[in-house]
């Protein structure tokens, strides 16, 4: 990936969803730049938590032939929170899922990921949001067939510019957080389901983002691999990471303190700590 997004500064002054990647405050941080160096838990912003990672207003998605697969939705999660998207199949979750995750762009509204309007950016410089901010993990694992734990994991950072040398030093860190730390060289085909499954999480978060998105991610699992899976995930959220889990399945979305309910493209209730729910609306604002 390159990182040669330098235009002329724009006053500080300006809204920050305006301004082009390069001139974020935090892409000129040294420790966003090095994301693997900084531990989450000191970032003020985490630690108040009110910067918004995402923010959706009036977003929608439509494809030919009339389907509206989001309509109108409102959405925002602030640093640090884990929640829970959870819908029926059709719901629209795989939709909010790809626009959050930058992969598709609204049809109307807006989608802002760390302050910036994905719906509006150049390709490049989506690409490059995408690389400093987000990390996947899918219901299929992903992983490249008889090639090790350790190289599947520091492969993930190929394209971010980090030398070899750096990649597996922060692959192997990354598997040690997800409990593989002597699983290092095994090939997918040596691990079980469940394992496969931390190798994918270690890829998602070796690069330090700040929002980790897991889709369905306990779907292909036994229930006990499923439960630490999610235990890994908490424990990553308990660290400062912002994580957001698609899923249809009650048992997982009880594992979140939040819960965002989707029923035809609208958001039907959001579901907070401490009894809080707002429900009956196209959008529940957080």
């Amino acid at each position: 990936m390159s990182r040669n997004l330098e235009r002329p500064p724009l006053p500080a002054a300006q809204d920050p969803a305006s301004r082009n990647l390069a001139q974020d405050p935090a892409v000129q941080d040294p420790a966003v730049q090095n994301p693997a160096s900084r531990n989450p838990v000191q970032d003020p912003a985490v630690r108040a938590g009110r910067r918004a990672v995402i923010e959706l207003s009036g977003a929608e998605k439509s494809y030919p032939g009339g389907v509206r697969a989001l309509r109108g939705v409102d959405l925002r999660v602030d640093a640090g929170e884990l929640v829970a998207i959870v819908g029926p199949s059709g719901s629209g979750k795989s939709t909010m899922l790809h626009l959050i995750g930058t992969l598709d762009r609204p049809s109307a509204g807006t989608v802002r990921i760390a302050g910036h309007d994905a719906g509006t950016l150049p390709d490049r410089e989506l690409s490059a949001l995408r690389a400093r901010h987000i990390g996947f993990v899918f219901q299929r694992f992903h992983l490249a067939a008889g090639v090790s734990a350790l190289d599947n994991v520091a492969d993930g950072m190929l394209y971010g510019g980090v030398p070899r040398r750096e990649r597996r030093e922060r692959a192997a860190e990354a598997l040690g957080r997800v409990g593989l730390g002597h699983r290092l060289a095994h090939r997918p085909h040596e691990l079980s389901g469940g394992e496969c499954q931390r190798v994918a999480v270690a890829r998602a978060v070796a690069g330090g983002p700040s929002l980790l998105l897991a889709d369905e991610p306990t779907g292909n699992l036994d229930t006990s691999s499923g439960q630490d899976v999610l235990a890994i995930l908490r424990e990553l959220n308990a660290s400062g990471t912002t994580v957001a889990i698609i899923t249809h399945d009650e048992e997982v979305a009880a594992a979140a303190p939040r819960r965002v309910r989707l029923r035809d493209g609208v958001i039907v209730a959001d579901e907070r700590p401490l009894g809080m729910t707002r429900a009956g609306s196209t959008g529940g604002t957080a």
